[in-house]
């Protein structure tokens, strides 16, 4: 029993040695098998997780989130939206190379074209990368040694290709869609009225998966043949936004009958993709609550093995190239909170899930923003430049939000004045507590780096409810507006007491009161509206 003991104790310690020693690493790896396989389930599931430092690429206080990514020489690339939490939300595309172990390797510059739509497509081709917009088909190829997307020639959109056929699909929304089966030998085409986004081919029969059914197509040959109005070039070069509704030569293997167009939620199981294993079609499929893999028999999905878990797969519209890289693998996307985002691997029996964690979120409350210091230095100073804000920032906390721009069309706040190209302006956010956060932003001449005029926003802060309405906010937290209320007070007493002057209340036709201060030096102050209803508090300052 004393040496049963002793060697718990000796595993316990190497355990948390172990332990210690990954948390002095910067990155994090935990491998925890899930399941193994067996003669009742045939899969082994592992899990990584590994974090990754996104805070010297991307600006503080946003939300970022994957949108597109493949897995290419061992290496994923990947896009990420970045959308700010606070003030003129500013929002940015990256496109980033990871290592297996979150190592971000390269930040490659995004083209416009890409930067400015959230419909595009990225994908593997001929082992080589491509993107793809959807409305203008603006196509792009990355070169691996350059390290840059480079402007090409219009991409086709070919999904699934063997020695007998070309199979191509284009989705016309509300007006249908088509898939082409187009013979290598003769050219001819044949068309379906059916998703052709996720194929497979098994035993010399082709199976086209979709979120609610699988259709099985023995021969391709026997689908309704292309009249020249409905080839795949004709369509897709005179922008036809209309499909057949043909499904001749197929025939449905399984159906989700709950399945509507108009209402994909009301469906009580999604199935995310199919693949093949060992001569057998099997499909990934969640319902409510959990994530299964299983097999279709007698027009039903019947579960083979159960994840424990649902899994919440990224899959863009207009994102389909790269679905069907091989007949027997998939590389699907994963979103498992705001800060984690993953990558499924299947390959045969082998399914990899690592996930990439980071701690973009992690703000430190000042509990003060500084706000009397600044009111103070305003007036004690004849002349504030840029230098003396950005060491004053520096010393209250404030974070540097990585928004300079040039002139002030982004903010109507400003005098009409300064709206040139010979000002600029420069933005810092600082969080005073689980309630209130200042976004303050500075505008000053290019020529001299003097600060003209300050516009400062107080709001609420913002943690995992980015997305939440005010009024959704207010019942979660009643005190949010106790607090800004408290707040608005605050800045009403300090101005009055270092200005030495009343605030003159200006009454709006929408029954709000503007506050304003004006000194004989020049100096103006404008508080706009009042808190009845509003979720933040709105101020400019002009220095001359």
């Amino acid at each position: 029993m004393k040496k049963y003991i002793c060697s718990i104790l000796i595993l316990i310690v190497a355990n948390q040695c172990l332990y210690s020693q990954a948390n002095v690493e910067k990155k994090e790896r935990v491998l925890d098998t899930v399941h193994r396989h067996s003669h009742l389930n045939p899969f082994e599931v592992t899990i990584n997780t590994v974090n990754i430092d996104l805070k010297e690429i991307v600006r503080p206080a946003t939300r970022v989130e994957l949108t597109h990514a493949v897995k290419y020489h061992d290496k994923y690339y990947c896009f990420f939206s970045e959308r700010g939490q606070y003030s003129f939300r500013v929002e940015t595309r990256y496109f980033l190379i990871i290592s297996k172990d979150g190592t971000i390797l390269n930040n490659i510059e995004v083209p416009k074209e890409i930067d400015r739509t959230i419909y595009f497509d990225f994908f593997i081709r001929n082992d080589s990368l491509f993107a793809k917009t959807y409305m203008k088909h603006e196509s792009f190829y990355f070169d691996i040694n350059k390290l840059a997307w480079i402007r090409i020639e219009k991409i086709d959109d070919i999904v699934y290709e063997d020695h007998e056929f070309v199979i191509t699909y284009l989705d016309f929304g509300e007006w249908g869609e088509m898939t082409w089966f187009i013979d290598k030998k003769t050219l001819k085409e044949y068309v379906i009225g059916a998703n052709g986004t996720m194929v497979n081919k098994l035993n010399g029969n082709y199976y086209l998966t979709s979120i609610a059914a699988v259709r099985e197509i023995e021969n391709p040959l026997n689908l309704e043949p292309c009249g020249k109005d409905y080839c795949y070039q004709s369509v897709e070069r005179e922008k036809i936004h209309r499909g057949t509704s043909s499904l001749i030569g197929s025939r449905v293997i399984y159906q989700d009958t709950t399945f509507s167009f108009w209402n994909v939620n009301k469906l009580k199981q999604k199935i995310t993709t199919s693949f093949v294993f060992e001569d057998q079609l099997y499909q990934l499929y969640s319902d409510s609550n959990t994530t299964f893999i299983g097999k279709i028999e007698n027009e039903k999905l019947v579960s083979i093995f159960d994840f424990g878990k649902k899994y919440s797969f990224l899959n863009r519209l207009y994102s389909y190239r790269g679905n069907n890289l091989d007949n027997n693998s998939r590389f699907l996307k994963i979103r498992e909170n705001n800060n984690t985002f993953g990558f499924m691997e299947i390959s045969n029996n082998n399914i990899e899930i690592r996930y990439f964690k980071h701690n973009l979120d992690t703000l430190e409350h000042l509990e003060s923003d500084g706000f009397e210091k600044l009111i103070d230095i305003i007036v004690n100073s004849d002349n504030l430049s840029l230098e003396q804000i950005v060491n004053l920032e520096e010393e209250l906390g404030g974070i540097d939000m990585k928004t300079d721009r040039i002139g002030t069309n982004h903010n109507g706040y400003y005098p009409k004045v300064y709206n040139s190209p010979n000002f600029k302006t420069k933005e810092f956010i600082k969080i005073e507590d689980k309630n209130i956060t200042q976004i303050i932003e500075y505008l000053y001449a290019k020529a001299d780096n003097s600060i003209k005029s300050i516009y400062v926003e107080w709001e609420i802060t913002r943690h995992e409810n980015e997305y939440d309405s005010f009024n959704t906010l207010i019942k979660k937290n009643p005190n949010i507006m106790i607090s800004l209320k408290k707040k608005q007070n605050e800045i009403i007493e300090i101005i009055t007491k270092y200005l030495g002057l009343t605030p003159n209340r200006e009454k709006q036709s929408n029954n709000e009161n503007n506050l304003s201060w004006a000194t004989k030096n020049g100096l103006k102050i404008k508080m706009y509206g009042s808190l009845d209803g509003k979720k933040e508090i709105r101020m400019i300052i002009d220095l001359e």
